[in-house]
């Protein structure tokens, strides 16, 4: 047995070293990506904190301390700030995302959801929509809401007139099916044709519908200049009536007569809502606006078909009637007396005005560039056709007050607008980068943490949208990551189509779409539905 012994001990030895040469079977990374070494702005306000986070199957997986942790894919965010995806609740992309799918002008913003059917335009049949959006394909996520304008246009055309009760059924019941196909509310816009023909009660009975479903009322307003106190009050109505929340839509002071007033208009909001009415705001930040060049001329002149409008230009009576209010409009909010304080976006049947001011067009037609004969160019130029163009009409001191408001979100109120394409607003591709390079670490108007929370927390608690806009555990990895030294919005009025910088990652649901500042060819953004159970197809 002595003898014996030696040999089993070798023999172990044998198995044991034979053992150790195997090589382990190589671990599967935990996570699908790591971002490591960021400063972390939650998005809900609460001051930046060092961290990393963990990213798998689409959803963030841990936030902290990670560095024993291991993934497919590591971004190392030191020096930048780590944020959720901004959440744009006032965007008209639905009039073009399937064909500008990528909307890279809002990916380069960190701007990973959208809300469009704003301002009382949208689909009429949501769901058709929706379908064809994600047979397409889109780059970010979007949600809907359902326009009063062309649910009215659907029933009753462009007719200055009240709805019979036959037909705000019809509209009652385009609404409803909009809400379950998952609008997350609906829109007015109360200057534009048709919605400016309607009055409160038809606005408030749609509304009504919007509640009884857990939506939101989201407005712009039937006045923004002499007089937005009217219309404020008006949506205060509607809210109480309705016992809907209410958003007013790119909230400002456009009366240069009412300049400054912004303490009066935020005041009557505050006044809601200690009244105990849900009353919230957004803005975009700047001092001009963008809505059609034919809102020169006065809403009642171009109800009913094109050729209506143009019977009422051909009518010397009427025309004459016509010019004079567009004078009165020219010497009012929209010019102040001022051409040169319009400039057109686009004219598709004109190319060659965009970019030009108004003052500029009277001159191409001949004429000296006074209020007048921009009263009566208007109406030669729209009389074959429209187009659209920015107003030169706020002040930096109401943009301010506004932004600081406890209730103001920042929104863009842009659209999916093709690279290269007219001379759009500069908020189409500036509005998230310009809080963030200007207002936030050039001027203080807002802390970093507050402006990233009007971006994100905010607007995706506004509509209840709860796997996005905030940094937590379980949320949908919607992710921004940027330079707060160097993130700009590059904004020229003459060049407007400039991508912002400093975005160096923006992620949505996992997937980088921006990739150390190169687009990728992913597309993964989703369908948004309103409702907890059905958000997302």
């Amino acid at each position: 047995m002595m003898k014996r012994f030696p040999r089993l001990v070798f023999l172990l030895w044998l198995v044991a070293a034979a053992s150790a040469c195997v090589s382990e079977p190589a671990r599967k990374p935990a996570y699908d990506l790591l971002i490591i070494n960021g400063t972390i702005v939650d998005g809900t306000g609460a001051p930046a904190f060092a961290g990393d986070i963990a990213v798998l199957d689409g959803s963030i997986a841990r936030i902290g301390d990670l560095a024993d942790a291991a993934a497919a894919r590591v971004i190392d965010a030191r020096g930048s700030v780590v944020s959720p995806g901004f959440v744009d609740l006032h965007n008209h992309a639905d009039r073009n995302i399937r064909n500008n799918p990528g909307v890279e002008n809002y990916l380069r913003q960190g701007v990973t959801t959208i809300l469009t059917g704003n301002c009382g335009n949208s689909p009429v049949h949501i769901d058709e929509y929706f379908q064809s959006v994600s047979e397409t394909g889109i780059a970010l996520n979007v949600g809907v809401l359902i326009g009063h304008n062309a649910v009215r246009e659907a029933v009753m055309g462009n007719d200055n007139r009240a709805p019979t009760t036959a037909e705000q059924a019809a509209m009652n019941a385009l609404v409803k099916t909009a809400m379950d196909d998952g609008a997350f509310g609906m829109s007015t816009g109360l200057i534009y044709l048709p919605g400016t023909y309607s009055e409160t009660d038809e606005v408030i009975a749609l509304a009504r519908v919007v509640a009884a479903e857990g939506g939101i009322y989201a407005s712009h307003m039937r006045s923004e200049f002499d007089l937005i106190v009217d219309a404020i009050e008006e949506s205060i109505v509607i809210g109480r009536e309705a016992d809907i929340p209410v958003h007013i839509s790119h909230f400002k002071v456009a009366d240069n007569t009412m300049w400054g007033d912004s303490t009066v208009t935020l005041g009557l909001v505050g006044a809601a809502r200690a009244e105990g009415i849900d009353v919230t705001v957004d803005q975009y930040p700047y001092t001009a606006g963008s809505t059609g060049l034919e809102n020169i001329l006065p809403a009642w002149a171009r109800a009913g078909t094109k050729e209506e409008f143009q019977a009422r230009l051909d009518d010397p009576a009427t025309r004459a009637r016509i010019k004079e209010e567009a004078i009165a409009i020219l010497n009012g909010a929209r010019a102040a007396g001022d051409l040169s304080r319009i400039t057109v976006a686009s004219f598709p049947s004109h190319p060659e005005y965009a970019g030009k001011t108004l003052a500029e067009v009277v001159v191409m037609n001949g004429r000296e560039p006074t209020v007048e004969n921009g009263a009566e160019v208007a109406m030669v130029i729209l009389y074959d056709g429209g187009g659209s163009a920015i107003y030169h009409m706020m002040v930096e001191e109401d943009v301010r007050r506004i932004m600081q408001a406890p209730f103001t979100s920042i929104a863009s109120d842009g659209s999916a607008v093709p690279f290269g394409k007219n001379v759009p607003h500069l908020r189409n591709y500036g509005t998230f980068p310009r809080v963030l390079g200007r207002y936030v670490r050039e001027e203080g108007v807002l802390g970093l943490e507050e402006a990233v929370h009007k971006m994100s927390g905010m607007p995706a608690n506004r509509i209840n949208l709860q796997s996005r806009g905030v940094l937590a555990n379980g949320m949908t990895a919607d992710i921004v990551i940027f330079d707060p030294e160097m993130v700009d919005d590059n904004d020229d009025w003459a060049n407007p189509h400039q991508y912002a910088t400093g975005f160096s990652h923006v992620i949505v649901g996992g997937v980088p779409v921006i990739d150390a500042g190169v687009r990728t060819d992913t597309f993964p953004g989703k369908v948004l539905r309103r409702g907890a159970s059905r958000c997302c197809m």
